[in-house]
Protein backbone atom coordinates (compact mmCIF):
# COMPACT_ATOMS: atom_id res chain seq x y z
CA UNK A 1 0.00 0.00 0.00
CA UNK A 2 1.39 3.43 -0.93
CA UNK A 3 2.06 6.07 1.67
CA UNK A 4 -0.24 9.13 1.86
CA UNK A 5 2.60 11.35 0.58
CA UNK A 6 3.11 9.09 -2.47
CA UNK A 7 -0.61 9.29 -3.28
CA UNK A 8 -0.66 13.12 -3.07
CA UNK A 9 -0.59 14.98 -6.37
CA UNK A 10 2.21 17.50 -6.86
CA UNK A 11 0.78 21.00 -7.12
CA UNK A 12 1.20 22.80 -10.44
CA UNK A 13 3.11 25.63 -8.74
CA UNK A 14 5.76 23.28 -7.36
CA UNK A 15 5.98 21.43 -10.65
CA UNK A 16 6.56 24.67 -12.58
CA UNK A 17 9.08 25.86 -10.01
CA UNK A 18 11.27 22.75 -10.22
CA UNK A 19 11.03 22.69 -14.03
CA UNK A 20 12.17 26.32 -14.15
CA UNK A 21 15.09 25.49 -11.88
CA UNK A 22 15.98 22.63 -14.21
CA UNK A 23 16.00 24.98 -17.19
CA UNK A 24 18.58 27.29 -15.63
CA UNK A 25 20.91 26.55 -18.54
CA UNK A 26 18.48 28.45 -20.78
CA UNK A 27 18.61 31.49 -18.49
CA UNK A 28 22.42 31.36 -18.53
CA UNK A 29 22.46 31.19 -22.33
CA UNK A 30 20.11 34.17 -22.61
CA UNK A 31 22.18 36.22 -20.15
CA UNK A 32 25.38 35.37 -22.02
CA UNK A 33 23.83 36.49 -25.31
CA UNK A 34 22.59 39.78 -23.84
CA UNK A 35 26.00 40.48 -22.27
CA UNK A 36 27.89 39.52 -25.43
CA UNK A 37 25.70 41.83 -27.55
CA UNK A 38 26.00 44.67 -24.98
CA UNK A 39 22.22 45.16 -24.86
CA UNK A 40 22.47 46.84 -21.45
CA UNK A 41 24.98 49.34 -22.89
CA UNK A 42 22.59 50.12 -25.74
CA UNK A 43 19.84 50.85 -23.21
CA UNK A 44 22.03 53.06 -21.01
CA UNK A 45 20.41 56.22 -22.39
CA UNK A 46 16.85 55.04 -21.91
CA UNK A 47 14.23 52.80 -23.54
CA UNK A 48 14.67 51.62 -27.13
CA UNK A 49 12.52 49.62 -29.55
CA UNK A 50 13.61 46.11 -30.44
CA UNK A 51 14.23 47.06 -34.08
CA UNK A 52 16.86 49.60 -33.01
CA UNK A 53 18.46 47.16 -30.57
CA UNK A 54 18.63 44.47 -33.23
CA UNK A 55 20.23 46.81 -35.78
CA UNK A 56 22.82 48.10 -33.33
CA UNK A 57 23.76 44.61 -32.10
CA UNK A 58 23.60 42.90 -35.53
CA UNK A 59 21.03 40.42 -34.18
CA UNK A 60 17.89 38.86 -35.61
CA UNK A 61 15.04 41.09 -34.47
CA UNK A 62 12.55 38.30 -33.73
CA UNK A 63 15.04 36.10 -31.88
CA UNK A 64 16.39 39.05 -29.86
CA UNK A 65 12.87 40.10 -28.88
CA UNK A 66 12.01 36.63 -27.64
CA UNK A 67 15.27 36.47 -25.66
CA UNK A 68 14.74 39.86 -23.98
CA UNK A 69 11.11 39.02 -23.25
CA UNK A 70 12.24 35.88 -21.41
CA UNK A 71 14.90 37.80 -19.48
CA UNK A 72 12.35 40.48 -18.56
CA UNK A 73 10.34 37.76 -16.80
CA UNK A 74 13.38 37.45 -14.48
CA UNK A 75 13.56 41.26 -14.02
CA UNK A 76 16.62 41.45 -16.29
CA UNK A 77 15.42 44.27 -18.60
CA UNK A 78 11.78 45.38 -18.65
CA UNK A 79 9.36 45.60 -21.56
CA UNK A 80 7.67 48.99 -21.14
CA UNK A 81 5.28 48.45 -24.01
CA UNK A 82 5.20 45.82 -26.75
CA UNK A 83 8.65 45.69 -28.35
CA UNK A 84 10.27 48.47 -26.26
CA UNK A 85 12.78 47.62 -23.52
CA UNK A 86 14.52 49.48 -20.71
CA UNK A 87 17.24 48.53 -18.22
CA UNK A 88 16.51 47.34 -14.68
CA UNK A 89 18.95 47.32 -11.75
CA UNK A 90 19.86 43.71 -12.69
CA UNK A 91 20.57 44.47 -16.34
CA UNK A 92 22.51 47.60 -15.34
CA UNK A 93 24.94 45.19 -13.63
CA UNK A 94 26.06 43.86 -17.03
CA UNK A 95 26.80 47.22 -18.61
CA UNK A 96 30.44 47.28 -19.67
CA UNK A 97 30.97 50.97 -18.89
CA UNK A 98 30.22 51.08 -15.16
CA UNK A 99 32.38 50.34 -12.12
CA UNK A 100 31.72 46.93 -10.63
CA UNK A 101 30.26 45.50 -13.83
CA UNK A 102 29.51 41.76 -13.78
CA UNK A 103 29.79 41.49 -17.57
CA UNK A 104 33.27 39.92 -17.74
CA UNK A 105 32.44 37.42 -15.00
CA UNK A 106 29.23 36.47 -16.83
CA UNK A 107 30.97 36.15 -20.20
CA UNK A 108 33.24 33.52 -18.67
CA UNK A 109 30.84 31.80 -16.28
CA UNK A 110 28.10 31.29 -18.88
CA UNK A 111 30.28 30.78 -21.95
CA UNK A 112 30.05 27.82 -24.37
CA UNK A 113 33.00 26.11 -22.64
CA UNK A 114 31.01 25.91 -19.40
CA UNK A 115 28.06 24.41 -21.26
CA UNK A 116 30.32 21.71 -22.71
CA UNK A 117 31.83 20.97 -19.30
CA UNK A 118 28.59 20.90 -17.31
CA UNK A 119 27.00 18.64 -19.91
CA UNK A 120 29.36 16.02 -18.41
CA UNK A 121 28.56 16.84 -14.77
CA UNK A 122 27.69 13.23 -13.99
CA UNK A 123 31.37 12.38 -14.52
CA UNK A 124 32.69 14.16 -11.37
CA UNK A 125 29.72 12.92 -9.36
CA UNK A 126 30.45 9.31 -10.30
CA UNK A 127 34.27 9.44 -10.33
CA UNK A 128 35.42 12.50 -8.36
CA UNK A 129 37.40 13.59 -11.42
CA UNK A 130 36.75 16.87 -13.21
CA UNK A 131 34.36 17.11 -16.11
CA UNK A 132 36.77 19.64 -17.60
CA UNK A 133 39.46 17.06 -18.20
CA UNK A 134 36.96 14.60 -19.65
CA UNK A 135 35.80 17.25 -22.14
CA UNK A 136 39.12 18.88 -23.06
CA UNK A 137 41.66 16.16 -22.26
CA UNK A 138 43.58 18.65 -20.11
CA UNK A 139 43.55 20.13 -16.64
CA UNK A 140 42.06 23.61 -16.52
CA UNK A 141 45.32 25.55 -16.05
CA UNK A 142 47.03 23.60 -18.85
CA UNK A 143 44.08 24.27 -21.15
CA UNK A 144 44.05 28.01 -20.49
CA UNK A 145 47.78 28.26 -21.21
CA UNK A 146 47.15 26.77 -24.66
CA UNK A 147 43.91 28.57 -25.59
CA UNK A 148 44.36 32.31 -25.80
CA UNK A 149 40.71 33.35 -26.22
CA UNK A 150 39.51 31.25 -23.28
CA UNK A 151 42.48 32.38 -21.20
CA UNK A 152 41.67 36.03 -21.92
CA UNK A 153 38.04 35.47 -20.90
CA UNK A 154 39.15 33.70 -17.71
CA UNK A 155 41.63 36.45 -16.79
CA UNK A 156 39.09 39.20 -17.47
CA UNK A 157 36.59 37.44 -15.21
CA UNK A 158 39.13 36.96 -12.41
CA UNK A 159 40.29 40.59 -12.69
CA UNK A 160 36.69 41.78 -12.50
CA UNK A 161 35.91 39.66 -9.45
CA UNK A 162 39.16 40.70 -7.76
CA UNK A 163 38.66 44.41 -8.39
CA UNK A 164 35.21 44.29 -6.86
CA UNK A 165 36.40 42.49 -3.72
CA UNK A 166 39.80 44.05 -2.97
CA UNK A 167 38.37 47.30 -1.59
CA UNK A 168 36.08 45.37 0.74
CA UNK A 169 38.96 43.20 1.98
CA UNK A 170 41.15 46.26 2.68
CA UNK A 171 38.33 47.95 4.59
CA UNK A 172 37.76 44.89 6.77
CA UNK A 173 41.29 43.57 7.36
CA UNK A 174 44.40 45.38 8.62
CA UNK A 175 47.56 44.06 6.92
CA UNK A 176 49.85 46.10 9.21
CA UNK A 177 52.70 48.54 8.60
CA UNK A 178 55.87 46.50 8.97
CA UNK A 179 57.69 43.51 7.49
CA UNK A 180 57.34 41.85 4.10
CA UNK A 181 54.08 40.46 2.77
CA UNK A 182 54.34 37.88 -0.05
CA UNK A 183 51.36 37.40 -2.35
CA UNK A 184 51.61 33.73 -3.33
CA UNK A 185 49.99 33.16 -6.70
CA UNK A 186 49.73 36.93 -6.95
CA UNK A 187 49.37 37.13 -10.72
CA UNK A 188 50.08 40.62 -12.05
CA UNK A 189 49.89 42.13 -8.58
CA UNK A 190 46.43 43.70 -8.45
CA UNK A 191 45.85 42.68 -4.82
CA UNK A 192 49.32 43.25 -3.38
CA UNK A 193 49.95 46.62 -5.03
CA UNK A 194 46.62 47.85 -3.69
CA UNK A 195 47.56 46.65 -0.20
CA UNK A 196 50.94 48.42 -0.45
CA UNK A 197 49.31 51.66 -1.55
CA UNK A 198 47.27 51.69 1.67
CA UNK A 199 49.86 50.17 4.05
CA UNK A 200 52.92 52.28 3.27
CA UNK A 201 55.15 50.64 5.89
CA UNK A 202 54.92 47.23 4.21
CA UNK A 203 57.26 45.71 1.67
CA UNK A 204 55.88 43.22 -0.83
CA UNK A 205 56.73 40.25 -3.03
CA UNK A 206 54.51 39.14 -5.91
CA UNK A 207 55.20 35.43 -6.38
CA UNK A 208 53.89 33.38 -9.28
CA UNK A 209 55.07 31.26 -12.18
CA UNK A 210 57.96 33.07 -13.90
CA UNK A 211 56.03 34.12 -17.02
CA UNK A 212 53.14 35.39 -14.86
CA UNK A 213 55.29 37.23 -12.31
CA UNK A 214 57.11 39.01 -15.13
CA UNK A 215 53.81 40.62 -16.05
CA UNK A 216 53.58 42.30 -12.62
CA UNK A 217 56.64 44.52 -13.13
CA UNK A 218 54.92 47.15 -15.31
CA UNK A 219 52.20 47.56 -12.69
CA UNK A 220 54.77 47.87 -9.88
CA UNK A 221 56.70 50.50 -11.81
CA UNK A 222 53.64 52.49 -12.90
CA UNK A 223 52.46 52.79 -9.29
CA UNK A 224 55.87 53.93 -8.03
CA UNK A 225 56.30 50.84 -5.83
CA UNK A 226 59.60 49.53 -7.21
CA UNK A 227 61.50 50.55 -4.06
CA UNK A 228 59.42 48.25 -1.83
CA UNK A 229 57.90 45.61 -4.09
CA UNK A 230 59.45 42.95 -6.32
CA UNK A 231 58.13 40.23 -8.60
CA UNK A 232 59.62 36.77 -8.14
CA UNK A 233 59.05 33.70 -10.31
CA UNK A 234 58.82 30.13 -9.03
CA UNK A 235 56.56 27.20 -8.21
CA UNK A 236 54.62 27.34 -4.94
CA UNK A 237 54.56 23.54 -4.79
CA UNK A 238 58.37 23.64 -4.48
CA UNK A 239 59.05 26.69 -2.31
CA UNK A 240 57.96 30.28 -1.66
CA UNK A 241 60.12 33.37 -0.93
CA UNK A 242 60.98 34.19 2.71
CA UNK A 243 58.61 36.77 4.22
CA UNK A 244 57.03 37.69 7.53
CA UNK A 245 53.52 37.01 6.23
CA UNK A 246 51.75 35.51 3.22
CA UNK A 247 48.50 36.36 1.50
CA UNK A 248 46.74 34.16 -1.05
CA UNK A 249 43.54 35.13 -2.84
CA UNK A 250 41.53 32.36 -4.48
CA UNK A 251 44.55 30.04 -4.54
CA UNK A 252 43.94 27.37 -1.91
CA UNK A 253 40.41 26.72 -3.23
CA UNK A 254 41.97 25.55 -6.52
CA UNK A 255 43.47 22.47 -4.87
CA UNK A 256 42.34 19.39 -3.00
CA UNK A 257 43.79 18.69 0.44
CA UNK A 258 47.24 17.18 -0.30
CA UNK A 259 48.32 19.96 -2.65
CA UNK A 260 46.70 22.73 -0.59
CA UNK A 261 48.61 21.49 2.47
CA UNK A 262 51.86 21.47 0.47
CA UNK A 263 51.45 25.16 -0.40
CA UNK A 264 50.65 26.08 3.20
CA UNK A 265 53.56 24.02 4.57
CA UNK A 266 55.94 25.84 2.20
CA UNK A 267 54.75 29.13 3.68
CA UNK A 268 55.34 27.84 7.22
CA UNK A 269 58.79 26.58 6.25
CA UNK A 270 60.06 29.96 5.02
CA UNK A 271 58.05 32.26 7.28
CA UNK A 272 60.37 34.65 9.15
CA UNK A 273 59.84 35.19 12.86
CA UNK A 274 57.20 33.83 15.19
CA UNK A 275 54.55 36.51 14.62
CA UNK A 276 54.02 35.89 10.92
CA UNK A 277 50.65 35.10 9.42
CA UNK A 278 49.02 33.36 6.50
CA UNK A 279 45.96 35.24 5.25
CA UNK A 280 43.66 33.49 2.79
CA UNK A 281 41.12 35.57 0.88
CA UNK A 282 38.47 33.02 -0.01
CA UNK A 283 34.77 32.28 0.07
CA UNK A 284 33.70 30.43 3.22
CA UNK A 285 30.71 28.11 2.92
CA UNK A 286 27.99 28.73 5.49
CA UNK A 287 26.69 25.38 6.81
CA UNK A 288 22.98 24.62 6.59
CA UNK A 289 20.34 25.24 3.98
CA UNK A 290 20.58 29.00 3.56
CA UNK A 291 21.30 30.37 0.05
CA UNK A 292 25.05 30.82 -0.35
CA UNK A 293 26.90 31.70 -3.56
CA UNK A 294 29.93 29.78 -2.26
CA UNK A 295 27.99 26.52 -2.57
CA UNK A 296 27.55 27.18 -6.30
CA UNK A 297 31.15 28.27 -6.78
CA UNK A 298 31.98 24.91 -5.21
CA UNK A 299 30.14 23.28 -8.14
CA UNK A 300 32.40 25.24 -10.49
CA UNK A 301 35.42 23.85 -8.67
CA UNK A 302 34.00 20.31 -8.75
CA UNK A 303 33.40 20.41 -12.50
CA UNK A 304 36.21 22.66 -13.73
CA UNK A 305 39.34 22.94 -11.60
CA UNK A 306 39.23 20.03 -9.18
CA UNK A 307 39.51 22.17 -6.04
CA UNK A 308 36.79 23.05 -3.55
CA UNK A 309 35.26 25.76 -1.40
CA UNK A 310 35.41 25.05 2.33
CA UNK A 311 33.60 25.78 5.58
CA UNK A 312 35.30 27.54 8.48
CA UNK A 313 35.78 24.18 10.22
CA UNK A 314 37.35 22.69 7.09
CA UNK A 315 39.80 25.59 6.84
CA UNK A 316 40.74 25.15 10.50
CA UNK A 317 41.43 21.44 9.86
CA UNK A 318 43.45 22.23 6.73
CA UNK A 319 45.59 24.74 8.62
CA UNK A 320 46.20 22.30 11.45
CA UNK A 321 47.54 19.67 9.02
CA UNK A 322 49.97 22.27 7.65
CA UNK A 323 51.32 23.35 11.06
CA UNK A 324 49.14 26.45 11.38
CA UNK A 325 46.42 27.56 13.78
CA UNK A 326 43.41 29.50 12.55
CA UNK A 327 42.94 32.70 14.51
CA UNK A 328 39.89 34.32 12.96
CA UNK A 329 37.66 34.66 9.91
CA UNK A 330 36.93 38.26 8.97
CA UNK A 331 33.79 38.76 6.89
CA UNK A 332 34.01 41.57 4.35
CA UNK A 333 31.35 43.54 2.52
CA UNK A 334 32.06 41.30 -0.48
CA UNK A 335 31.46 37.53 -0.70
CA UNK A 336 35.10 37.01 0.35
CA UNK A 337 36.46 36.50 3.86
CA UNK A 338 39.98 37.11 5.19
CA UNK A 339 40.98 33.89 6.98
CA UNK A 340 43.97 34.42 9.29
CA UNK A 341 46.27 31.74 10.65
CA UNK A 342 49.58 31.72 12.57
CA UNK A 343 52.21 29.08 13.27
CA UNK A 344 50.82 26.38 15.57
Amino acid sequence: MSSPSAQSAIGSGLREQIIQLGSGFMQAACLYAAAKLKIADLLAGGPKPIAELARASHANEGALYRTLRALASLDVFRELEPGTFINTPLSEAIRSDIAGSARDALLFGADPLHFRVFAEFMHPIQTGETAFKKVTGMDAFEFFQQNTAENDAFNAAMTSLSANSTKAVLEAYDFGESGTLADVGGGHGALLTTILQKHRGLRGIIFDLPHVAAGAKPRIDSLGLASRCEAVGGDFFEAVPPAESYVMKSIIHDWEEPLAITILKNCVKTMRGQSGKVILVEHVIVPGNEPDMAKWIDMEMLAMAGGRERTEAEYAELFAKAGLRMVRVVQTASPYCAIEAVKA
